[in-house]
């Protein structure tokens, strides 16, 4: 204990302190020396309880601290980006909560185990049927390449010939050769080459075919259509029959109708005057016996329709009437008549008719009879003359048609083949050799529909000669003709067909023929 000091009160409280001190300090000596043994004690447990370690294991564990990667980031940050984690979970779960699983649950119903493994089961059925079906495929394939190795090389068909067309205008009066193409070669037939002969011939003897004497069978059926009961036709037969050989009796006897159904005489010289009128003005005899009918009521319309000049402003006919009289006139003859139904239709019997013009219209037409025409045909076919001709012909009278018409038929072994046609001194060959010869020859290729490449054959042939050609399609080999210039009784009626009627009906001509 120190010793007070009698000093005074300061002196005595600093002695205390240091004291206190003192006392403070030496128990802090004392718990830092427990503390130390405690600490001693306690590592001294510790390396105790651990197993002993050699060199090399500590050098390699060494190496394995040392390998480890830093610290990503401070544990300060990474203490702070727990937080923000924790509050993002937070709002996530919450926002999950609001979510509607309704149908989600929905669907989870059905992906049940045992639906998995039914459509499991499918797929495998599936995959053992498309499996089948490959194999069955692939079988196939293999039967095929092999009868593909079977199958011999097919050659191709050599080149075809081909030309570019060359329109050019056809030539006028052309004398035109016939190529008819079949499929196994061609035959010739020159039309106007091969019937010359025959026509010459039946020229020399024209008047044997004119009607000696007419009967009214062949025209029966005709009349009683044009009259209307065979009663009236064989009574209009005596006036009808004597202009058999001049005008077609249909045409006579629709005019002789005309005429007598209005109580107009219809004498031999008033039909003979409206023939010979209709065959100047181009028209038919009942449309111009109607022209005089109107003519003689005083309207002179259709009369003047009939005109045949080709100048509306410098008419032929002439016709006005006025103050009991009637200027008519043809060109430039005209006559003023009384203004009567009797002076009118002697001007058309007597006046018109006795003019040159009228007269040699009438000299000039014939019509024969078909019949004895046919039967000369008939034998003219029949003739040696003929064989030579790839075709044979045949005469046939058809109702309707002005002329006999000539059926043409290709004689059995005719023509020349594809090969024969190849040479040089076949007859298709020569023939178009001769044809280059004339400024006016055409061959017209008629090709049937199953002979189009024997017909570009045939037609390079034609090329290389330099003939002038053009083709067309052909239905069937045989041709029908007619038999002209020879003008035959059609035993039919046919309704008018005028050259005036037609001019006012719109009609679409047919295309030009035209080289190529």
């Amino acid at each position: 204990m120190a010793k007070r000091n009698n000093g005074g009160d300061s002196e005595l409280n600093l002695d205390s302190l240091m004291d206190a001190v003192t006392n403070v300090v030496g128990v802090l000596m004392i718990v830092f020396v427990m503390m130390s043994l405690n600490t001693a004690r306690t590592l001294q447990k510790i390396l105790s309880d651990l197993p002993p370690v050699t060199k090399e294991q500590h050098e390699e564990m060494k190496k394995k601290v040392d390998q480890l990667p830093p610290l990503a980031a401070d544990p300060k940050k990474l203490e702070e980006q727990k937080k923000l984690a924790e509050q993002e979970l937070k709002k996530a779960a919450e926002q999950l909560q609001s979510v509607d699983t309704t149908e989600m649950q929905s669907r989870m119903k059905f992906m049940d185990l045992d639906t998995f493994r039914k459509k499991l089961e499918e797929a495998k059925k599936d995959k053992d049927k498309q499996k089948a079906e490959t194999e069955k495929l692939l079988t196939e394939v293999e039967r095929l390449k092999a009868l593909l190795d079977q199958t011999p090389v097919i050659k191709p068909e050599p080149p075809t010939y081909v030309r570019l067309p060359n329109p050019r205008p056809f030539p006028k009066e052309p004398n035109e050769m016939r190529v008819i193409v079949a499929k196994q070669g061609v035959l010739l037939l020159n039309e106007k080459e091969f019937i010359k002969p025959v026509i010459e011939g039946l020229d020399k003897i024209r008047s044997q075919f004119e009607y000696k004497e007419v009967k009214i069978d062949p025209f029966a059926k005709m009349l009683t259509e044009v009259f209307g009961n065979a009663q009236a036709a064989q009574a209009a037969w005596p006036e009808l029959a004597p202009f058999v050989n001049t005008f077609q009796l249909d045409q006579v006897a629709m005019a002789y109708k005309i005429l007598s159904d209005a109580k107009v005489p219809t004498s031999r010289q008033v039909l003979t005057a409206i023939g010979s009128i209709a065959l100047v003005t181009r028209s038919s005899l009942p449309t111009v016996a109607t022209a005089i009918l109107e003519a003689t009521k005083g309207d002179f319309t259709k009369w003047l329709a009939l005109d045949p000049s080709r100048d509306p402003a410098k008419p032929i006919i002439k016709a006005v009437a006025g103050g009991g009289k009637a200027t008519l006139g043809w060109g430039s003859k005209v006559v003023e008549i009384k203004f009567t139904p009797r002076e009118i239709l002697d001007y058309f019997v007597k006046e018109l008719a006795d003019m040159d013009s009228f007269k040699n219209a009438v000299r000039q037409k014939t019509i024969y009879d078909a019949f004895k025409l046919a039967n000369t045909l008939e034998r003219a076919a029949a003739s040696p003359m003929m064989n030579s001709l790839s075709y044979t012909f045949k005469p046939e009278v058809k109702p309707g048609s002005s002329y006999v018409q000539l059926q043409w038929s290709p004689k059995a072994g005719g023509g020349e083949t594809l090969e024969q046609i190849r040479s040089e001194t076949s007859v298709y060959q020569r023939t178009l050799r001769q044809l280059k010869l004339d400024p006016k020859a055409v061959a017209i290729f008629q090709v049937r529909a199953d002979a189009y490449s024997t017909y570009l054959e045939a037609r390079q042939i034609a090329d290389q000669i330099g003939v002038p050609a053009t083709w067309e399609f052909l239905d069937k080999l045989e041709l029908t003709t007619s038999a002209t210039p020879f003008e035959v009784q059609r035993f039919a009626k046919t309704l008018p067909n005028d050259k005036k009627d037609q001019d006012k009906k719109i009609r679409i001509a047919a295309p030009k023929r035209a080289l190529d």
